[in-house]
């Protein structure tokens, strides 16, 4: 409501300044007793011309265009403009026949005779006619233009919505199936940690069905999560395993996409961690003024002749999609997947 409100205010103040250009730029002269525009004649003329041309304005936008111009009919549209502009440039003249006798009929004094007739096509009111009509249609199809534009982006965001939201769903069973494959790896081996990694996978579970839901999460949380996982992770490994987790900066009052560093965290625990050989992993957390910088490095102890970015399965894809769908244009991301070595360079905005 507030809004047609202010539409009509606009359009009432746009018309008073339109209407009252004449008046400003050819003012009325004080000889009235011959003059073509006299008091009476040229207030009736002024009405109507202003009626008309106000009348053109709306029809055009909210009948003509519709009707005609939106539907494809351009012949029809164009001969109806231009009907109406040969209408309104002999409206002057048509006038006078109708109501010349508004005029006074003696010249003033010692001054010749003027011509009482206005010619057969007012210029002038052509002039104004197409200002008119170009406004009219150029507002008219710039607004159909823009809300085109806006549905477009409207079904877009719908769409990567849905999209990030399926995404989304893939990494959470996906994190679950590998973090209950570790609590059942100590079951089975009846180790004492078995309850308290089942706590721990409590708190993430918690964590990824409800903060997870959101499009942003804080990055406290976030790396409180990545925490709790890593700490999960620890009660499985043997004293070959090295973790060297380090947070660097204030992640106070800093929002990130929840679940981003996730699959790249349970790449290095898939694929860095043997019972025989040195494995260390080391994952920097560095916050900066209005950045974030990721990256986790880690020995490749299995299946060391195939590429790690070729076995991730949907972890790391699912990343990379998200990130472009999320930071379009805004991150950087650089994998380096080696013979014996991987690691993962991420910044992003925070």
């Amino acid at each position: 409501m507030k809004k047609i409100t202010v539409q009509i205010v606009i359009h009432i103040a746009a018309w008073a300044c339109f209407l009252l250009l004449p008046f400003v730029f050819y003012p009325r002269p004080r000889e009235t007793d011959f003059s073509f525009f006299a008091e009476r004649y040229f207030s009736a003329y002024f009405i109507v011309n202003s009626v008309f041309i106000i009348a053109f304005y709306y029809i055009n936008t909210h009948l003509i265009i519709p009707k005609l111009l939106d539907h494809k009919k351009f012949l029809s549209y164009t001969l109806i403009i231009l009907a109406l502009l040969v209408f309104y440039g002999f409206l002057p003249r048509i006038y006078h026949h109708l109501f010349g006798e508004l005029l006074p009929q003696q010249p003033q004094p010692g001054r010749p005779p003027r011509m009482r007739n206005p010619p057969l096509v007012n210029s002038g009111n052509i002039a104004i006619f197409l200002a008119v009509f170009v406004f009219s249609t150029g507002i008219k199809v710039i607004n159909q233009w823009l809300r085109s534009e806006q549905q477009t982006k409207e079904i877009a965001n719908e769409k990567l919505q849905a999209e990030l939201s399926f995404l989304k769903a893939q990494i959470n069973p996906h994190f679950l199936f590998n973090t209950l494959n570790n609590i059942y790896a100590l079951a089975s081996s009846q180790s004492e940690h078995t309850a308290a990694a089942v706590m721990k996978l409590s708190s993430i579970m918690r964590y990824v069905l409800t903060e997870a839901r959101n499009d942003l999460v804080p990055l406290e949380k976030e790396i409180l999560f990545t925490s709790h996982y890593i700490e999960l992770q620890k009660m499985r490994l043997t004293d070959k395993t090295s973790i060297d987790f380090t947070i660097k900066g204030d992640p106070a009052g800093r929002q990130i996409a929840p679940l981003l560093l996730l699959p790249f965290v349970e790449n290095a625990f898939k694929y860095g961690i043997s019972t025989r050989e040195w494995s260390p992993i080391r994952i920097l957390l560095e916050i900066n003024k209005d950045s974030l910088y990721f990256s986790i490095s880690n020995h490749k102890h299995l299946n060391t002749s195939l590429k790690i970015t070729d076995n991730t399965g949907i972890g790391i894809t699912n990343t990379k999609r998200r990130l472009d769908l999320l930071y379009e244009g805004r991150y950087e991301l650089i994998i380096d997947d080696k013979t014996n070595d991987f690691s993962v360079h991420l910044k992003i905005p925070v």
